[in-house]
């Protein structure tokens, strides 16, 4: 159980062997249900995600945002399971499985490919704004750097690091770098997580005129974080300016009608600077 816990809930026999687990013990373990063994060679702790263990049965691990998901980071709204499968594999993803076939790096986890070939895997399969959002979480999350990023992506193709070259840190989750990448296109500046006195860090402050706050899909679970929002919009106000909240839904559903109002917002004659930021 250790063994498998170091490697991320899967190990091969070949690592099971390696650290002293013998062929017997794990026959044993996999007949008394402490342990699975997803295919061949593999075997995985029982609380493992559902879609690592699909992608191990299946003959391949974890890649593009299926596998930015397992790192923590913005996996877009494609909720298909993607893969990398080796030239030779025979079983085969079906339905909405999208197959990767690109060799990469070494990895010890035999579920997921690594970081950069994760990163690598995103530019070159999903939507570029997808795309750019991931690598601002991963940016923003500490898991890369804007130069480790220019090395992951220093022998790809001029569009993938022209891609990589777009990503800032400062967005704590994708729908905000999905805000900042569209008001940016549209010629406005976008400082993020900007301090305010009385009110603390605030998601982004556009064109120096207008603090926008962006709440996730598992905000307002409970009162107190209502009441929380609430005292920071009239701390807000009470600093001497605009400030609008939205929703991660209405950015990803309604993404046209949040820049309008934003841009609507900047337009109104009675925004004014607000007070200095410390």
């Amino acid at each position: 159980m250790t063994v498998l816990q170091r490697f991320g809930g899967f190990a091969t026999s070949t690592q099971m062997s390696r650290a002293r687990v013998g062929a017997r013990e794990l026959t044993s373990a996999v007949q008394s249900g402490l342990i699975l063994r997803p295919r061949r060679g593999i075997y995985a702790l029982p609380t493992v995600p559902a879609h690592a263990l699909e992608a191990v049965s299946l003959g391949g691990r974890l890649s593009c945002v299926s596998a930015a998901r397992s790192y923590g980071l913005w996996g877009g709204t494609d909720g298909r399971l993607h893969l990398r499968v080796p030239p030779h594999a025979t079983r085969l993803p079906t339905g909405e499985a999208v197959r990767h076939w690109v060799d990469g790096e070494d990895h010890d986890e035999c579920w997921r490919v690594c970081l950069a070939d994760c990163l690598r895997s995103v530019v070159r399969c999903a939507p570029t704004e997808t795309a750019v959002a991931v690598l601002d979480t991963a940016l923003s999350a500490g898991v890369a750097t804007v130069a480790g990023l220019s090395r992951i992506f220093r022998d790809e193709p001029e569009n993938a690091r022209s891609v990589a070259a777009s990503a800032r840190p400062g967005s704590d989750s994708g729908v905000e770098s999905i805000v900042r990448q569209r008001l940016q296109a549209r010629g406005h500046i976008v400082e993020q997580q900007v301090h305010v006195s009385g009110v603390g860090r605030v998601d982004m402050r556009v064109d120096g005129l207008l603090y926008v706050e962006l709440d996730g899909f598992a905000y307002h679970s409970g009162r107190a974080a209502f009441e929380r929002d609430r005292i920071r919009d009239t701390a807000l106000a009470l600093a001497g300016g605009r400030r609008l909240r939205v929703s991660a839904i209405q950015v990803l559903e309604h993404g046209d009608e949040v820049v309008a109002t934003i841009e609507a917002l900047l337009a109104t004659p009675e925004i004014r600077p607000m007070a200095p930021v410390l």
